[in-house]
């Protein structure tokens, strides 16, 4: 107890200033968050690992406690005002009774509430906070070199969460369902040409509306949407004083109204000016409510069972009583090490090669990286089929133990975690550089990929290798480079008719793509099978 009060004391008693007329009063409200937690632990509950946004809610909600007491007093005037101005409810509830009903109502605190708390954590401390990564990994007991991939994965299970949470509480129409799918994907691609469709759609539809400005802000703004929404209360006042500690001296810019760029024009329809009124948009943080609207959404991905399997789309319903998401995976495997079902992955550090052996020339006499890993990638939804290329192409085909399907992973000098695929056969490379977002036969969003000679710098050639996380697995999600705005960020290689409940895909040369990891389908993760 004594080292969290040191590493969360400042940040807290920050917070409680913004409830408190005096600063002896918000000392006591901070020893009173920190008896509470503590209570909380011995009793078998509190926070594992997200100590800071925890700490927070311990102090509004006690505020709000006093507020009914004969501490109101010492409270703050805004803090009393925005009390008397939250939401009545037909039945008689306290200060402390309407704040937590606003907390079950907003569906951006049940969403990161779901996810597990490292992930919590590394979303606070990283986006709101902006601490660096050598101080983050030490709160998290890791490596500073892993929190970005951390953070990465922690910010697509929110969007998913969030979806989720959408789906679970919301009576949806059949118009709304019907465009739902769309909305993920314009928060992804955002900045692409919009989608006529789901213009049309949202020029009438508020609930949907308010769906893509929040998944936007949470998205684009997150320093900025995700405490406004977590502490209801103060959440400017918080923000900006933990970066004069910091001493920053932009505090405000991370938190300026306005409409985020690259978010897709209206198209003439007038819904984009409507949308901008989203509490999260209009800047008015301290003391900003956030009422949850209910709005259609599909899941994406569905949550799925310990087992690791998964339900099809077709099978997807709208009720979702339990979203769990997996836990983080910071390890990167190297060629010594096995995986538990005894295949080993491949290296993609320059500095722990497997043969030690430098990349024959590209065909354009490019200088590349050194051959870390070779061998074949095999799916693992349908374990009879292989990659390999198809002339320009890349498809899967029946493993044979050719040398078309033999892969080489070529290190990248500047990207120490990612590497270039590169077919033993051809000598070119995996590339999605020059392709362009569009819809596949199966509507959803894909880049294609395909065989072109191996660059020096890699743009549009880098590739990661996550283990899954599921135990005993063994499969490796074969993830694009995730370069900030670039169409292709967070998305992975896989099939490009990848549902396991759907249509059996083309006996011979079913084509890959770059495509999200819809669903968690197997048929989107690969065995790397080699050394």
């Amino acid at each position: 107890m004594e080292e969290l009060y040191r590493r969360h004391r400042s940040a807290v008693l920050s917070y409680a200033r913004t409830c408190c007329r005096d600063p002896h009063t918000a000392e006591d409200l901070v020893s009173e968050a920190f008896a509470r937690t503590l209570q909380a632990v011995r009793s078998g509950g509190g926070p594992e690992a997200a100590w800071r946004p925890y700490l927070l809610t311990v102090v509004r909600r006690v505020a709000a406690e006093w507020a009914g007491t004969a501490r109101r007093t010492e409270l703050s005037a805004d803090f009393e005002q925005w009390l008397g101005n939250l939401p009545d409810s037909p039945e008689a509830e306290s200060s402390e009774e309407r704040i937590l009903r606003l907390e079950d109502d907003s569906l951006v605190i049940r969403a990161f509430r779901s996810l597990p708390e490292r992930w919590q954590a590394v979303l606070w401390h990283t986006a709101v906070e902006e601490e660096p990564a050598s101080k983050v990994g030490a709160l998290l007991g890791m490596g500073a070199s892993g929190i970005g991939s951390l953070a990465s994965r922690a910010r697509e299970g929110l969007r998913e969460a969030y979806l989720a949470a959408h789906v679970e509480s919301a009576s949806v129409s059949e118009e709304c369902r019907r465009y739902s799918s769309l909305l993920g994907a314009a928060v992804r691609r955002s900045g692409r040409r919009p989608n006529k469709d789901l213009d049309r759609h949202l020029a009438k539809c508020a609930h949907c509306r308010h769906a893509l400005v929040e998944l936007t802000d949470l998205n684009q703004r997150l320093g900025s949407a995700l405490p406004t929404c977590v502490l209801l209360w103060g959440s400017s006042a918080y923000v900006a004083a933990r970066m004069a500690e910091a001493g920053a001296s932009a505090a405000g810019a991370a938190l300026a109204p306005g409409t985020p760029g690259g978010l897709p024009p209206d198209g003439g329809t007038g819904w984009w000016p409507q949308a901008a009124g989203s509490p999260l948009r209009s800047g008015a943080f301290a003391g900003g409510v956030v009422t949850a609207l209910a709005v259609a959404l599909l899941v994406l991905p569905m949550p799925f069972g310990d087992d690791g399997t998964e339900s099809s789309p077709s099978q997807a319903t709208p009720a979702v009583t339990d979203v769990s998401y997996p836990p983080p995976v910071t390890v990167t495997a190297t060629p010594s090490q096995q995986i538990p079902s005894g295949r080993a992955g491949p290296a993609v550090h320059a500095s722990g090669t497997a043969s030690g052996k430098p990349a024959k020339p590209s065909p354009t006499g490019a200088d590349l990286g050194t051959v870390t890993w070779s061998g074949t990638l095999r799916n693992r939804g349908i374990t009879t089929k292989c990659v390999e290329p198809a002339g320009t192409a890349i498809v899967q085909n029946t493993c044979d133990g050719s040398k078309d399907q033999v892969w080489q992973s070529v290190s990248s000098k500047t990207r120490k975690d990612y590497s270039r695929l590169r077919n033993a056969a051809t000598g070119e490379c995996i590339d999605y550089g020059a392709a362009t977002y569009h819809h596949g036969t199966t509507g959803r969003d894909v880049i294609d990929v395909g065989m072109c000679p191996c660059r020096t710098e890699g743009e549009g050639q880098l590739f990661r290798f996550d283990l899954w996380w599921v135990e005993n697995d063994g499969s490796y999600l074969v993830r694009a480079d995730l370069t900030d705005g670039k169409p292709w960020d967070e998305m992975v290689l896989g099939m490009l008719h990848w549902p396991e409940g759907g249509d059996p895909p083309p006996e011979t040369n079913a084509p890959l793509v770059l495509t999200y990891n819809y669903y968690n389908s197997t048929r989107l993760r690969y065995f790397v099978e080699g050394r």
